[in-house]
């Protein structure tokens, strides 16, 4: 069915076949969001289609997801449409034609999701997905092409691809297909920032600040650890972000029970002489920043104060120095060993990079695991620093976290908040 046009139906759009399929709404018009340049979006559908040719591809199914692995992963890369109203949504990426994004809603949905994408070709799936993707598949004429099925996650980390009923659709409806998962394509390309996309990425760390001023704002006795995660969220909200972690607990400082901050920030309420662990992520159009920073209620306890000034610190400043192009994954694990020589345990992580979300290298104490690329930090690739030592009873943690821009001489730090242990 055609859609409609808008002035043929606007006193009727309480009928959902009007208001859904629309041809010409003029909705939203006057919405601000931030954009990329058109070059921009060119040196990206450039870059992808030139890994498509090596591949062989004739098109590309590219998920995005909300959930922590991705954060509309290539998805949002391609278009920078970002929703959490399906499971996944999707790109139709042809190397030859225009790109389309498949989203989950019509409706002043849609017409709102036109405003703010960089692809034009924006067209309402529903809950269903895997017709919509065959349909536009045939349009391009690739009913007997060769489709990849990109992941929607970090590649390498956990890849997770489009449901099995789309992929059985797929199956089903383009038999003369050659369909076939795609696991490594989009980091290579993500992970190198242009300059463009550094500023965002500058924007995130700024909104990360403000996420852990908002917490050490609002520390007193008697407010709940999600009470904190909200005044973090707002923080960031506020400011145009999004939020991708929100990671908060406390402990009493005298009888310590807390490694490293709560994925789950619970109703525990805050009292005089607690530590206040933390690691925030916050979002802005794509782009990631992270950060961590020990918060004391009250005087801190010398078991704190110490692993803070005299290994926190001195080990973070340590892998610092190795955050610059030419620095290896090796030299990075190196300088991490300080922590176990002072007599400290540790969570394992040291660092990891950030295409959109956590990707290769992950550094840890005892192991690296990073792709050929990404062994040897070079400009642009975006660099969480995150060393937390813990004390040798496993019953406390500093958990300090810094996001980095490596740059053509060295490094950028984008989260600027200070080092030093917050005492409120």
């Amino acid at each position: 069915m055609a859609p409609k046009p808008f002035d043929s139906v606007c006193s009727a759009l309480h009928l959902g076949e009007n208001f859904h399929d629309l041809a010409d709404a003029p909705w939203y018009g006057d919405t601000v969001y931030p954009h990329f340049s058109e070059d921009e979006y060119r040196r990206r559908y450039n870059a992808l289609r030139a890994a498509m040719r090596e591949k062989g591809l004739d098109c590309l199914i590219v998920p995005g997801s909300m959930n922590n692995g991705s954060m509309g992963y290539g998805m949002v890369w391609l278009s920078g449409h970002l929703d959490s109203r399906a499971l996944s949504q999707y790109v139709v990426f042809p190397l030859e034609g225009e790109p389309t994004l498949l989203c989950s809603m019509g409706g002043a949905h849609i017409w709102a999701t036109r405003q703010a994408s960089a692809v034009k070709d924006v067209r309402a799936a529903g809950g269903k997905f895997g017709d919509a993707i065959v349909q536009r598949i045939k349009e391009l004429d690739l009913g007997a092409g060769r489709i990849g099925l990109a992941s929607a996650n970090s590649e390498g980390r956990a890849n997770e691809y489009l449901p099995a009923n789309y992929y059985v659709e797929m199956k089903e409806k383009l038999p003369e297909a050659r369909i076939e998962f795609v696991s490594e394509i989009l980091h290579p390309l993500m992970n190198i920032k242009s300059e463009e996309e550094r500023s965002y990425v500058r924007k995130a760390g700024a909104l990360c600040d403000r996420a852990v001023e908002a917490i050490r704002d609002r520390v007193a006795p008697g407010v709940a650890e999600h009470q904190l995660a909200a005044s973090a969220s707002f923080a960031i909200q506020d400011d145009g972000g999004y939020v991708h972690l929100n990671i908060i607990g406390s402990t009493p400082m005298s009888a310590p029970a807390l490694p490293f901050g709560n994925p789950r920030p619970s109703g525990r309420k805050l009292r005089q002489g607690d530590a206040v662990l933390n690691e925030l992520a916050a979002g802005y159009f794509g782009y990631t920043a992270q950060i961590g920073a020990p918060i004391c209620l009250g005087t801190p306890s010398d078991a704190m104060r110490r692993m803070h000034e005299e290994v926190a610190i001195p080990v973070f400043e340590a892998i610092e120095a190795t955050l610059r192009p030419g620095g290896t994954v090796e030299e990075i694990q190196e300088a991490g060993q300080l922590i176990v020589e002072k007599g400290y345990t540790s969570r394992p992580t040291l660092i990891h990079g950030i295409d959109i979300v956590t990707c290769s290298p992950h550094v840890s104490v005892k192991d690296i695991r990073a792709k050929d690329g990404d062994r040897t930090l070079q400009p642009g690739m975006v660099i969480m620093s995150e060393p937390n030592p813990i004390t040798p009873d496993g019953r406390l943690g500093s958990f300090i976290g810094r996001t980095y821009i490596i740059t053509e001489t060295g490094h950028e730090r984008v989260t600027k908040y200070p080092l030093e242990l917050t005492v409120v």
